[in-house]
């Protein structure tokens, strides 16, 4: 299964993970970066059918994503799994905060994308106590 994190996320922390992963092969996870992918700036349109092709899961803070129709329904036609990390809007929410974030939610998120049929998308607040489905 391969993780898709995007521009939103700092290359360094999607090779972060992907440094975790390598300590549990056997998972069958494997952690990448759409930069490091497709190149920097590529667009939405682009990635995501490409991320889908390759059975990819999407992990974005862009939750614009969502409710942009054409690139829901993009997200639907390609049968995209999705998980939106959502920082609140009015604090400035750090590097460390955003690591600790993913890594709080990091198995849960596996487990998800395991079982659930695609499409799905699940959001992530930072007073999330678990998943919860857009």
């Amino acid at each position: 299964m391969k993780f898709y994190f995007d521009e939103n996320f700092s290359l360094y922390l999607a090779k972060g993970f992907a440094a975790f992963q390598e300590g549990r092969k056997q998972e069958g996870i494997e952690v990448l970066h759409v930069v490091d992918q497709f190149g920097r700036r590529t667009p939405d349109e682009e990635w995501i059918p490409a991320v889908a092709q390759k059975h990819g899961i999407a992990v974005t803070i862009d939750f614009d994503i969502h409710r942009t129709r054409h690139l829901a329904q993009l997200c639907s036609d390609y049968k995209l799994g999705m998980f939106f990390f959502r920082p609140p809007k009015k604090t400035k929410y750090g590097y460390w905060q955003l690591i600790n974030w993913v890594m709080k939610f990091w198995e849960p998120i596996k487990e998800h994308a395991k079982s659930a049929s695609r499409p799905f998308e699940y959001e992530i607040t930072p007073r999330s106590r678990k998943l919860k489905e857009v």
